[in-house]
Parts: structure tokens; sequence; C-alpha cells
């Protein structure tokens, strides 16, 4: 949008930290404007985004309202709620993958522990355990209307909330008008915050610009599917760093092997030469 950046000035940030009732929240994106000349100091707040993965959606939904109620101009409020087909557990003390992935010293890194394409909505199913399987993505955006006096998430109304999914099937289209919508109305924020510090500046080439809103949903699937390797991996290395703290615990090497690694393909278990010592 051509606003004029010689009053205002706009910023993106991922996980930054807003006040929130003298506490500090960070949503995963927002959109922040301040002054563009003077010392720094956030005057609108417009546009706030989480995704959940794996979480209570009231839960997320009460963080974004608690938000809200401090920064009371937001225009915009997206939820990516991430879930999974079962909750997420490591491998246990009898576990092949134990025999096998938890021999090494030093973890697999990504590009072996990966070797293979798991397509989106099927379990990410390395040395017979489960590390990741994503089964749904829903995507909600609400944006403040006209007739109410704050942005109000439990209004669920057609003309107010979208609600769209990106998995298992793409049907994003009210999602996608929403999100027009909701640039418009931050378009009118722009506007307003403008002529509040300069009442002499022209306006009508941002208020007369065209919207475009250029969305690619398989662009987001496939950072979805890449999401959910790294996920896997994540867990797996956290899973191995704790292997190998018990193993030290234990005091015992048991003949492991230093950075030898081993194929997700699974070769035959090797024996252990003494106890293994698990701790939850």
């Amino acid at each position: 949008m051509p606003y004029n950046s010689n009053l205002i000035f706009l910023m993106i940030h991922m996980n930054s930290s807003l006040s929130v009732n003298q506490k500090s929240v960070t949503p995963d994106i927002c959109i922040t404007i301040t002054l563009a000349e003077g010392h720094t100091k956030i005057m609108l707040v417009p546009f706030i985004g989480e995704c959940a993965c794996s979480e209570d959606k009231a839960h997320a939904i009460n963080k974004l309202k608690n938000t809200i109620a401090t920064h009371p101009h937001i225009k915009i409020a997206v939820l990516g709620l991430v879930c999974e087909a079962q909750p997420y557990r490591s491998p246990d003390k009898n576990s092949v993958v134990l025999q096998t992935l938890g021999k090494c010293d030093e973890a697999l890194p990504f590009n072996e522990f990966i070797t293979e394409h798991f397509p989106p909505c099927t379990p990410i199913r390395i040395a017979h355990h489960n590390w990741c399987h994503i089964s749904s993505v829903e995507l909600f955006v609400w944006v403040w209307g006209d007739d109410e006096p704050i942005l109000d998430l439990d209004n669920e109304a057609a003309e107010h909330m979208a609600h769209g999914t990106l998995l298992p099937d793409v049907n994003m289209d009210t999602v996608k008008s929403m999100l027009k919508w909701g640039l418009e109305k931050i378009r009118e924020s722009f506007v307003a915050f403008s002529k509040e510090l300069d009442p002499a500046v022209d306006c009508t080439e941002l208020e007369e610009a065209v919207i475009t809103l250029p969305l690619r949903w398989k662009d987001y699937l496939i950072a979805l599917n890449n999401s959910a390797d790294v996920t896997a991996w994540m867990r797996y290395k956290n899973w191995h760093e704790k292997v190998v703290r018990d193993w030290v615990l234990g005091g015992c090497s048991c003949g492991r092997s230093k950075r030898k690694h081993t194929s997700t393909s699974l070769p035959p278990p090797r024996k252990s030469k003494c106890a293994f010592q698990w701790y939850k």
C-alpha cells in the first residue's frame, strides 16, 4: 500500500513481544506502526496472528483476546490451528528405535534422518516410530466490523469471521476474501493515523489504491510439509539428546558408536553390553 513513509513506518514482526496487562505476550506474527521520525514508539498494532500446534482452540483464542483488549485498534486477527492425529509420545524403553537410532553418540543430521517424502496427512514414521502426523490445518480470520466497538472473536457471523482449511483439503476462498477486506480496514487506519499526524497530508493515492492479495495456497502446503519434517527431526534430536544424557549419567558407553549414522531403513539391532537405564 502506498502510505506516506515520511509519516509512518510499518514493521512486520515474527515472535516479537507486545505488552498486555503489564505482562508480555509474543504473537507469532504482528504488524506494528510507529512514527517515521523521532524515538521508536508503537502507535498501532493493526494485525496479529497465532499458529497453535496441537493446542486447544479456546486457549489460543483467549490469548488473542487478551492482546486485542490491550491493543483495541487491531483490525485483523488470524488463527492457524494445526492438529495432529494423536498426541506425540517419544519412544519408550522397549522400542525398536532405541535399538537402532539410539545407538549413536550423536544425532543424525536432518538430511540423514529425513530420507524420503512423506505426503501431507500421513505419519512421518521412521524406525517404526511416528515422529509427527499432521491430520488437519484450519485457518480462522476475524475482521473488525463497522458495527463493532472492538474486534470480537466471539462473533462468528459470516461478515466478520471466515473459516477455511488447508488440510486435508484446500478450502480457502472465504479466508482470502476476508483477508482482503481486512487489508482494506488496515488501509483505513493508515489514512486516519496519517491525517491525525498531519491534517494536510494527501492520502488520495493510498485511498484509491487497489488492494491485491496474490496468495498461492500450494506454497503454504509446501511450508507445512517442510515444517512437519523439521518438527519430526527436532523431536528425534531432543529424544536422542536425552538418551545420550541418560547413558552418560549411567556411567556407561556400552559400546555405543561415535558418529556412526544408523540408517533409518533399520539395520538389525545390536545387543547392548550393559543394562540401559531409562529415565522418564
